[in-house]
């Protein structure tokens, strides 16, 4: 069980437990969505072992867009004149962008001529590719593992600090790679936020990766309480996932953190988000039964954290699954329900046969490759058509 990682509480409310079957794993795993009852920060506990995170994190390729969808660079661009407003940073700013990926965040500064620029990312193949596409120094690392003398005036975290278990010791280690009186930029999904409007995913927010749910106000919990002050911190939608990220500039600081105050909102949302995402996960769950009592050859596009929820929150995966396939080269080759999970173009000659789109994101660029490439005439499935065509 993890302790509250804000108030070091251990009484907590649980929400929800989610399920997750990935590829390579004989067995589901699970976390617990929980609630500190003292403060009210949010997050994930009971989290599956290290080598089962490990097994995941190893086969993501997300962070490996060469040629960026325009809703991700929508993204980035926001989130480059969020911290342009509010920080002010000289010319020559030394910048650090923890979890950069292969660079497509840290290219906007290059773009905009600061000449000090340094990523962090575990992979080394993110770190090749931002070098060869835009020319950036990024070094395969961990915050643990990473040790320079340099201290930086600048520190992104991108989709970072809602994924790390020992926030404590990471934010100690941040803060001590940042200059006196530097800025920290923080951008992670806005918690308060989950409850508000019908997910087009169900439990999308409940990604094995997803372990800390963070309000505006345990975002300053948290960051108080490690030696950050609060410069400004907004909600802004992004189009792409359909979701609000907090997006918060914070500054070194000598002064003594301030107390915490209650989060009196993110168990509420996170309750309300359990709700609406079993409502949304009805009519699949029908549709999941229906092709479990036809018994008819189904293909599954997509062998990512959606599949890895339906087949547990599902029949799916009693379903007659005479395929699998994904564009991820990581996880081709790998076995998944006994499936051997393959790459598209293993689709060429089976027109004829129901295929599931288990992507929301990509759903209609999935569906177009499988009218206009394959010229598909078995049924075409997925979250937003129910029970089909």
């Amino acid at each position: 069980m993890r302790t509250c990682e804000v108030c070091s509480g251990s009484q907590l409310a649980q929400l929800h437990r989610q399920h997750f079957l990935f590829p390579g794993l004989a067995q589901p795993v699970h976390y617990d969505v929980v609630a500190c009852q003292h403060c009210g920060f949010a997050y994930a506990s009971d989290i599956p072992d290290q080598s089962a995170l490990d097994q995941f994190y190893q086969s993501v390729e997300h962070h490996l867009h060469t040629e960026l969808p325009p809703g991700l660079a929508r993204i980035h661009e926001r989130f480059f004149q969020f911290v342009e407003t509010h920080a002010d940073l000289a010319a020559d700013a030394r910048i650090l962008d923890i979890g950069s990926g292969m660079g497509h965040f840290l290219a906007h500064f290059k773009h905009a001529g600061y000449p000090r620029l340094l990523g962090m990312e575990p992979s080394p193949a993110a770190a090749e590719q931002g070098l060869a596409t835009y020319g950036l120094e990024i070094r395969s690392a961990t915050v643990d593992a990473f040790v320079t003398s340099e201290r930086f005036q600048l520190i992104s975290l991108c989709g970072v600090l809602e994924h790390i278990a020992d926030l404590r010791r990471s934010l100690d280690k941040i803060g001590a790679l940042l200059a006196d009186e530097g800025y920290l930029f923080v951008a992670v999904p806005d918690a308060e936020t989950f409850g508000k409007a019908l997910p087009a995913e169900p439990f999308l927010e409940f990604a094995l990766e997803h372990i800390n749910f963070f309000s505006a106000v345990s975002l300053d919990n948290l960051l108080s309480a490690n030696g950050f002050e609060k410069v400004t911190v907004i909600s802004q939608h992004n189009d792409f996932y359909d979701n609000h990220y907090l997006l918060a500039l914070y500054r070194k600081a000598s002064n003594a953190p301030t107390p915490w105050a209650a989060d009196e909102v993110a168990g509420n949302s996170l309750r309300r988000y359990v709700e609406l995402s079993q409502q949304v996960l009805r009519p699949v769950q029908v549709l999941a039964e229906q092709l479990q009592a036809s018994a008819e050859p189904v293909v599954i596009w997509g062998a990512g954290s959606l599949t890895s929820r339906l087949l547990c929150d599902t029949p799916l995966g009693k379903a007659n699954i005479c395929g699998i396939v994904d564009r991820n080269r990581n996880l081709q080759g790998k076995p998944l329900l006994g499936v051997t999970i393959t790459d598209p173009a293993s689709l060429a000659g089976q027109a004829d046969t129901t295929v599931f789109i288990a992507s929301t994101t990509y759903a209609a660029q999935i569906r177009n490759t499988l009218e206009q490439q394959f010229g598909w005439r078995g049924r075409i499935l997925s979250l937003a058509t129910g029970a089909g065509e």
